[in-house]
């Protein structure tokens, strides 16, 4: 505040000596003014404060001191020049200053005021940079040499966080984009070099330490060949989630190492999603809670404002993790959120759990799922996945329950397994109960392997890769349909909200993948050659799987579903 004032009486001053600079007597005039209007002058200082305050600019954290503290210094003084009109029109109107010196001091009180704001704004981030080379010193490094892929929103808002970053030095040498708009322009002070191709001249011309995508809306085949090329030469790539990601809870606002996810052989399916208000405010069950899929839609679905959210599960463990973290991200549903451990088989354990919190969705994700060790426990595969599903969809029916989806498998077509015939018998009941129960919309949902899910060769391959090998594959043909856990999620959500009662969907996956090729895909992407620095063995069809999936049997037809990239089998 003693700043600010000394600015304003500074900038009143300079007004007055701009005004009469050849006038001999300037200073007899600017004694005379102050003298007759000291009383507006002390009460104008006080208006100025009042207003500086309200206007928060004593509130400014300065190292992120942006356009809206300029704004409201310009506001701020601006009100404060109209009220110290004011009160020398009151209090001594004979002898009101002159317009020109309002003018100029207006314009010098918004330089002087805001320009002290932005001195310490420097003076903190050149702190900050200091405080870093200390840092690095003391590690006895350099700055990272780094290159951004994408020279939008996210790219600049990348740049801005690492530029403040007060632990870590990166050198960003430019940005890399395709958009011709953005050509050799430059971006907080950095120039986008050229287009995403340039990436090979850097990485063959010099040192290169790490690469960063600010590319959310990249596809995988997109980026496949970039990644590729920085893991050859063993540079390291991480990918920065976009903000509408973070907001809907689909990632973390932090720089990850890119996964396998982000290199899907075809374009992630993005689908319009529809009206989700079946979820508002209702009491929602999700059976399997602590899985993959069962987690991802607790993350989701709590997005949505339910009135309350129960999470049913067989593991203790895994239920109260997931609880645990929805509690951290969503602290308001502390005593909405229940914990329920129970088995889906035992049926008087599932009524007295309808009976006592009354869902009105149901999302129906518990399964055994893992084909050879079901092939060995037959009767446990049976109670979990049919008897169990009977169990949930039953009671549906009978507590008259809005919704119920059922998260099936590819498996369940033309099956070969014990529980690929399981979750085949388990969509049957489910349609069938369709008649039993008319008031209650049952649902299916189908689709292939999970990426990142329980049980999937991804993080298979991934610990075989970080002990040196050998990766193991079943057939050099074994094909699979792959689909990313926020692609699965995002279809039961969906299908929810679109499905009628006894309709199954499918997600358009694109052309099915061989396992051997995502094999050597995931050692690339760790900087080593397939069958050079790591072996790929054939180990044989395992009991009950199949060379390759359907999502349909032959005889089904197809019909488009109401938004893109789903049908309905028929």
């Amino acid at each position: 505040m003693g700043a600010d004032l000394l600015a304003l009486a500074i900038a009143m001053t300079a007004a007055f000596y701009l005004k009469y600079f050849e006038d001999p007597r300037r200073t007899h005039i600017l004694l005379l003014h102050l003298t007759y209007q000291r009383i507006s002058l002390l009460l104008g200082g006080v208006i100025y404060l009042a207003l500086f305050s309200g206007f928060k600019l004593y509130r400014h954290a300065w190292r992120f001191a942006s356009i809206e503290m300029v704004w409201g210094v310009v506001l701020a003084n601006t009100s404060g020049v109209v009220c110290l009109i004011f009160l020398q029109s009151m209090i001594h109107p004979t002898l009101i200053f002159p317009r020109s010196v309002l003018i100029i001091f207006w314009l010098l009180s918004i330089m002087f005021v805001g320009g002290e704001r932005i001195a310490l704004r420097l003076m903190n981030l050149g702190r900050a940079h200091w405080s870093g080379l200390l840092h690095l010193l003391r590690r006895d490094t350099a700055a990272k040499q780094v290159v951004i892929l994408g020279g939008g929103t996210d790219g600049a808002r990348l740049l801005r966080a690492l530029t403040e970053d007060l632990h870590d030095i990166y050198q960003v040498i430019g940005f890399l984009d395709d958009a011709p708009q953005r050509q050799g322009i430059f971006i907080r002070g950095v120039r986008v070099l050229g287009p995403l191709k340039h990436l090979y001249t850097l990485l063959a011309s010099g040192p290169l330490d790490e690469v960063l995508i600010a590319m959310p809306d990249a596809h995988g085949e997109q980026m496949r060949e970039y990644v590729l090329a920085c893991r050859k030469r063993g540079v390291p790539v991480k990918v920065i989630a976009g903000l509408a990601e973070v907001l809907s809870g689909k990632a973390r606002a932090r720089l990850e190492d890119i996964s396998v996810e982000d290199l899907l052989r075809r374009p992630p399916v993005q689908i319009g999603l529809g009206d989700m208000r079946y979820l508002a405010g209702k009491r929602v069950l999700i059976t399997g809670a602590g899985g993959s899929i069962g987690s991802e839609l607790c993350r989701q679905i709590l997005v949505l404002q339910p009135e309350s959210l129960l999470l049913l599960g067989h593991g203790e463990n895994s239920i109260h993790m997931i609880t645990q973290e929805l509690l951290k991200h969503f602290p308001a549903y502390r005593h909405r959120l229940h914990m329920i451990i129970a088995s889906v088989a035992d049926e008087k354990r599932i009524n007295y759990i309808f009976d006592q919190y009354a869902p009105q969705v149901v999302f129906h994700a518990a399964a055994h799922k893992h084909v050879p060790i079901m092939e060995d426990n037959v009767v446990e595969a049976i109670q979990n996945n049919v008897l169990g599903t009977y169990n949930i969809a039953e009671a549906c029916g009978r507590a008259m329950v809005e919704r119920l989806v059922l998260i099936s498998t590819d498996k369940a077509v033309y099956p070969s397994s014990v529980m690929g015939a399981t979750k085949w018998l388990g969509e049957e009941i489910v349609r069938t109960l369709v008649g039993w129960y008319p008031e209650t919309n049952f649902v299916v949902v189908r689709f292939g392997n999970v990426l990142g899910s329980r049980g999937s060769v991804v993080p298979i391959f991934k610990e075989q890769i970080r002990t040196g090998g050998p990766v193991t594959v079943t057939h050099p043909e074994m094909t699979r349909y792959f689909m990313t856990i926020p692609e699965a999620v995002t279809l039961v959500r969906e299908a929810g909200a679109i499905g009628h009662s006894g309709e199954l969907y499918i997600l358009d996956m694109g052309e099915p993948v061989k396992i051997v090729d995502l094999a050597r895909d995931m050692i690339r992407l760790s900087g080593l050659e397939p069958d050079t620095d790591i072996k790929i063995e054939f180990t044989g069809l395992r009991p009950g799987e199949k060379l390759h999936e359907q999502l349909v049997m032959e005889q089904a037809q197809l019909q488009p579903a109401r938004c893109d990239r789903m049908s309905v089998v028929v």
